[in-house]
């Protein structure tokens, strides 16, 4: 559902996601709810993996890899050490905020996943959906909107399921799950405030009585009462504006609580506007909306410019993905200051496909099958799950007992991962036609 306008809220938007949910939106900035949170962030272009979740010991050599350290700003030279789960490993420099405040030791982390494409389109439908596309189109429900459904709707519940420049898709959950789509993480506000200035209050009155009492135009194609589902719409969207809660999305304003929220963030005043896919912006926006539980799962392209052919893989590719993992990391600091441990919360992080060990003719790396996938949280074990052969970054076969390299074992695939979420959630995980890795739900 792609709602760019906000006369598509007021109405197109009650046949689903906010209709049916009981209650106002007064009481949606209270505590928080005791309800799992879900984030699904995506790295847009297909990001190097030797640079971020599966680096190499650059005091070595290998046969099939080109590390290619002396193209590289200093400050990404050298990866992490961490441990993970208990495993010693290695991060790529890019991700050294996450290293730092301490949420590695909350993360699973999946290599040697088999995207079976090295296709844009294709590689985009499958980190949408965890499931094989058809060609280059999506199928199944996308797994925020899979995630979404991990609970009831509650009454302060107003928008379950976000995705933030996106496609979002809904085959087979109700239509109240279904994803409000933004094209940009600060249009948010667009849908929470009023479209212009405020007529006196009779004359409102009399305008929302004449949208409520007009007969909807989809009733000969909906069943059920399509035009009570509006109707509820309006009254939601109305009351979201007497609550003020677009105040919660305006990183530009000046009070003391948006200032502290761009502090973390590294945002500037008017980043949001010079800069609306800022990893930061959209982060903070991300944050915002699961803090005050106006959304339960949220999906978001955090990153763009992954795709670095050319040279500017050597000057672009780890500072690009270290502004995505800094975002990344105040994102979880703020989710942790309710949910120390992750508990409640399944932080899902990737990108469509990885990028090749050699360095090609024009300085830059070419499209990879071998890619890795982080979750953080999510009622997961914490660890390290697949391996990517050493010398040549390619792919392996998995003891999905152990985690470790086996070639008994299976191909890691996308599908485990979707599975593996909604096994550790108690959702129907049949339609990855897989197994999930049940030894890795804690």
């Amino acid at each position: 559902m792609n709602l760019h306008r906000r006369a598509l809220f007021r109405g197109l938007l009650g046949a689903g996601a906010l209709a049916g949910l009981g209650g106002g939106a007064s009481r949606i900035f209270a505590a928080p709810p005791a309800e799992h949170r879900f984030v699904v962030l995506y790295f847009n272009g297909g990001w190097d993996v030797l640079l971020g979740p599966d680096p190499r010991d650059p005091a070595r050599s290998y046969a099939g890899i080109d590390l290619g350290t002396e193209l590289l700003p200093e400050a990404y030279r050298d990866p992490l050490p961490v441990t993970l789960g208990g495993r010693e490993t290695l991060w790529g420099a890019s991700m050294r905020r996450l290293v730092e405040r301490g949420h590695h030791q909350l993360c699973t982390t999946f290599r040697s996943v088999n995207m079976n494409t090295v296709a844009h389109p294709a590689g985009r439908a499958y980190v949408n959906t965890f499931r094989s596309p058809a060609g280059a189109q999506a199928r199944g429900s996308s797994i925020g909107t899979l995630l979404a459904t991990a609970g009831p709707l509650s009454e302060s519940l107003v928008m379950p399921n976000v995705s933030i420049s996106l496609p979002t898709f809904n085959d087979a959950h109700p239509a109240d799950f279904t994803g409000v789509r933004t094209a940009l993480a600060p249009g948010i506000i667009d849908l929470l405030q009023p479209q212009a200035e405020r007529l006196d209050d009779d004359v409102e009155a009399l305008l929302a009585r004449a949208q409520d009492e007009a007969r909807s135009c989809v009733g000969a194609t909906y069943r059920g009462r399509p035009e009570d589902q509006l109707r509820e719409s309006r009254r939601r969207a109305r009351q979201l504006e007497r609550e003020n809660v677009a105040r919660f999305f305006d990183l530009g304003a000046d009070t003391s609580e948006m200032a502290s929220l761009r502090a973390r963030y590294g945002l500037g005043a008017t980043t949001h506007r010079s800069n609306p896919r800022h990893p930061g912006v959209v982060a903070a926006i991300t944050a915002q909306l699961l803090r005050t539980g106006l959304a339960r799962s949220v999906t978001a392209q955090l990153q763009v410019g992954m795709d670095t052919h050319r040279a500017d893989w050597g000057s672009a590719q780890g500072p690009r993905q270290r502004l995505g993992f800094d975002a990344l990391a105040a994102l979880l600091d703020d989710l942790r200051e309710d949910d120390p441990s992750l508990e409640r919360t399944t932080v899902v992080v990737m990108s469509e496909f990885a990028r090749t060990p050699r360095i090609n003719g024009n300085r830059g790396r070419d499209h990879w099958f071998a890619n890795s996938f982080l979750v953080f949280g999510g009622l997961l074990r914490p660890g390290v799950v697949g391996a990517t052969h050493p010398e040549s970054l390619g792919l392996q076969r998995t003891n999905l007992e152990t985690g470790l390299p086996d070639p008994e074992g299976e191909m890691l695939q996308p599908e485990h991962i979707g599975a593996t979420l909604a096994a550790a959630l108690g959702l129907d995980h049949d339609a990855f036609r897989v197994s999930p890795l049940h030894a890795w739900i804690a």
